[in-house]
């Protein structure tokens, strides 16, 4: 366990709310440490005594996914069992305490795992996916308010355009109107794709290996989408370096074996994934660029290949591709 540096400690009111659920608890007798980094502007704490252990979120309870967060778990309690518990909660202070699931996320699980390993954990947590799929989307609510319509994904290559193209990359001079009407043909084609449940920030980091079961955190985004954007997102994940063609190959024609049939779908996987990869370069470039966190530039050489890569199999959009290969270029 790291312990939690001074400035990290549980501050009084914090104490109380813990205290509130737990009624024992004594900070000076429980150990208290860092349960996670988040690209957002949320912290988690881990506080655990001998085999009881919980997460303490603070979050800033204005946030419209503060809401989402509270009831998604018990909109789908009846019907899923793969979403951590919460306990309570207090808008505030802005603090949450929920069921911990350990610190095994899937990147790590795979960490120095043989290919057979790595492959048979995807599957697993493909089998979990499928699973949340298959979810009739009256089940909730919250997360039927949302949808991934053809503003969203828009909204995903602007981001790509004006984080990583233009701010990373300072390759503005790109964006010409075929490059508009490039990416407009694409959200066009992914917004019209039958839509049912999906998590939304579908990768290794938010996927959680515990007890031998697969289970999903971070998900007060999860909406309505089509059911090929998680999958891309798992897959095509920039966190993981371990997955290579053959690998990718398998994996997608298990989850068209477990899914119904691979027909059509193979193109509205990569058109999914083209969506999905842009939105994470924007991601990592404005997170860091603008939000000190400098670690996320890592993945953007990996992303960048990967989202190249899937142009190349998609000819009907070359100028996307062409600005995917002169970002990539660029890094040379």
């Amino acid at each position: 366990m790291i312990e939690t540096p001074v400035s990290l400690m549980l501050t009084p009111s914090q104490e109380e709310f813990v205290r509130t659920f737990i009624g024992e608890f004594q900070a000076d007798k429980w150990q208290v440490g860092c349960a996670g980094v988040a690209g957002s502007a949320r912290q988690f704490f881990r506080i655990q005594r001998e085999k009881e252990s919980y997460i303490l979120i603070v979050w800033d309870s204005r946030d419209e996914d503060w809401p989402r967060f509270l009831g998604i778990p018990g909109e789908l309690k009846r019907v899923c069992a793969f979403l951590p518990d919460i306990y309570i909660n207090d808008p505030v202070h802005g603090l949450i305490l929920e069921q911990d699931l350990g610190d095994i996320t899937l990147k790590r699980y795979i960490q120095d795992k043989s290919p057979l390993t790595i492959e048979n954990a995807y599957r697993n947590v493909l089998d979990t996916l499928f699973l949340w799929q298959q979810f009739d989307i009256s089940s909730s609510r919250i997360i039927s308010a949302r949808s991934m319509d053809n503003d969203t994904f828009l909204w995903e290559s602007w981001y790509f355009a004006k984080y990583c193209v233009t701010d990373f990359f300072a390759g503005e001079k790109m964006l010409d109107d075929q490059w508009e009407k490039e990416r407009a043909a694409l959200a066009t084609e992914v917004a019209s794709l039958p839509q049912t449940f999906i998590h939304r920030d579908f990768q290794s980091e938010n996927i959680m290996v515990y007890n031998d079961t697969i289970r999903f955190i971070d998900f007060q985004g999860a909406r309505l989408g089509p059911r090929e954007y998680d999958v891309a997102s798992l897959i095509y994940d920039p966190y993981v370096k371990v997955i290579d063609k053959a690998m990718l190959e398998r994996l997608i024609e298990y989850y068209f074996s477990i899914s119904g049939g691979e027909e059509g779908r193979r193109r509205v996987l990569l058109l999914n994934a083209a969506q999905r990869l842009m939105q994470a370069l924007g991601a990592y470039s404005n997170l860091s660029l603008h939000k000190n966190k400098e670690w996320y530039r890592s993945y953007i050489p990996v992303a960048l290949e990967r989202l190249e890569s899937v142009f190349s199999s998609l000819p009907e959009f070359p100028t996307l591709k062409k600005i995917v290969s002169w970002c990539r270029n660029s890094l040379k």
